[in-house]
């Protein structure tokens, strides 16, 4: 079946798009010998799970503990011409607590007795695909798609929540504590935040960005479609501890190259003379007005601005794989080179019977993708040997293996040596580490699904383990 993704969800509407329909008809080459690379890795299935699936939620961690609150408990939606493609009761609104040291997870209700919620702030706290951001203790969150349970109507809302980390793990670990989780949660309304499948990042003392993405309103539909930002939103938030603010800031204007949602959007570091400057790179994403991908990144500044290579340009580099939303992590070598390893998802190209196949479908994978940036700006794109570990399906379709990635989380490990804007610094390590974990996603039982119930939001655990090579 012909799919489009909506926050990192896959609809059917393309059946008709010619393969023209990306951003650009060319697309630079996959390179297989991922030997080239400064290091290896090895994902390993953690002998634990979820006590169920999540996906497409919020994330962050504290003392070795990552928290995970909104997002759906279901898989791929429905397709049908109704309004309950987006099922209310398939918002995840439990909140999790995962310890990997200890291989445990707890789990409380946003709807327990002492959460101290409203219905209202529940409906904010379980929406698929918001943005978020993790501020030293303090979890930021924008946005998100949900239902209002009093009137039944769905939109992108326009929330802005902040969370006290230690103390929302606290209410989840320690259930007979009489403290309300409603106390570690503040909450501020704002159009600027009604933003969903974007990404939403600050660095240092710059103003936080809200990265392009849509605001969607009403029930999903096969024929519907949200209205793209198009844009950097910018703003500072205000927040004491008690008092949540913001300060509403010029967003960049908005450009048709920017209609973008359900993408990866990593940190960056470039170089200005010999001078290390950070940023962020939006890599590829849908959807362009033909319903293809976009396939020529974006260079963001930290404090908004945006620029974008001459698609026409040959020398210009253009994505065609691991194109969606999924678990992902950087790494910055000695050479200057930002490597970042996308962990499967959805993909245009793919490998097959050792060649390189397009698909305007856009299957679920489990390859492995990296996207280098050298010290000069010039990108390649490689598809590493090492995939997920093969786990065949015990429900539909039983036998086949699950593809996973998509909405899915990677929680880097506080011991692993990073650059203040989260990139792993490879030059610092010098022998095998585990460097985090993926939680959480869709999985799927085909590369192209053919009803709901060929997918399912993933319970499992991946371990990470890279290997760094000797690096001049």
């Amino acid at each position: 079946m012909k799919k489009l993704l909506l926050m990192c969800l896959v609809v059917s509407r393309v059946a008709c798009i010619p393969l023209t329909g990306n951003q650009t008809q060319d697309l630079s080459p996959v390179n297989l010998n991922d030997g080239e690379l400064p290091f290896s890795l090895v994902i390993e299935v953690e002998d634990y799970t979820l006590p169920q699936g999540i996906q497409s939620a919020a994330a962050c961690q504290d003392n070795g503990q990552f928290l995970f609150i909104a997002g759906r408990s279901n898989g791929l939606h429905g397709f049908n011409n109704n309004n309950n493609n987006f099922p209310a009761n398939q918002q995840n609104t439990t909140v999790f607590v995962i310890d990997p040291k200890l291989k445990r997870v707890w789990k409380r209700s946003l709807y327990d007795q002492f959460s101290g919620l409203t219905q209202k702030q529940i409906d904010s706290l379980s929406v698929t695909s918001p943005q978020f951001y993790q501020a030293g203790r303090t979890l930021y969150i924008t946005g998100g798609y949900g239902v209002d349970t009093a009137s039944g109507t769905f939109s992108t809302k326009d929330v802005l929540t902040a969370i006290n980390i230690p103390g929302l793990i606290a209410w989840v670990i320690n259930q007979n504590s009489p403290k309300k989780a409603s106390s570690s949660i503040r909450q501020i309304s704002n159009p600027v935040f009604q933003v969903t499948g974007g990404i939403m990042r600050q660095y240092g003392n710059g103003p936080t960005l809200l990265m392009f993405g849509q605001n969607f309103t009403g029930p999903y539909t096969p024929s519907s479609e949200g209205v793209y930002t198009q844009e950097i939103r910018r703003f500072r938030i205000l927040d004491n501890g008690k008092y949540l603010g913001v300060v509403v800031k010029q967003s960049t204007q908005a450009n048709s190259n920017y209609r973008r949602r359900d993408l990866n959007i990593i940190p960056s570091i470039t170089f200005k003379g010999d001078k290390k400057i950070a940023g962020f790179i939006a890599l590829s994403g849908v959807f362009t007005p033909d319903f293809g991908v976009w396939t020529v990144p974006v260079d963001i500044g930290v404090n908004g601005s945006a620029s974008m290579a001459d698609p026409a340009l040959a020398s210009t580099f253009k994505q065609s794989i691991n194109n969606y939303y999924c678990a992902r992590t950087e790494l910055f070598s000695n050479s200057g080179s930002l490597y970042s390893i996308l962990f499967g998802g959805i993909t245009y190209q793919f490998l097959q019977n050792g060649e390189i196949a397009s698909d305007p479908e856009f299957p679920f994978t489990n390859q492995i993708a990296v996207i280098k940036r050298n010290r000069d700006g010039l990108y390649q794109q490689y598809l590493l040997s090492t995939t997920y570990p093969t786990i065949a399906s015990t429900a539909s379709n039983p036998g086949n293996t699950l593809l996973f990635g998509a909405g899915a989380q990677f929680m880097e490990l506080a011991n692993v040596p990073v650059y203040p804007n989260g990139v792993i610094n490879l030059a610092h390590m010098h022998k095998e580490q585990v460097i985090g974990y993926i939680i959480g996603g869709i999985q799927s039982t085909l590369p192209n699904t053919n009803t709901t119930s060929d997918s399912a939001a993933s319970p499992y655990i991946f371990k990470v383990i890279l290997y760094p090579k000797a690096q001049s």
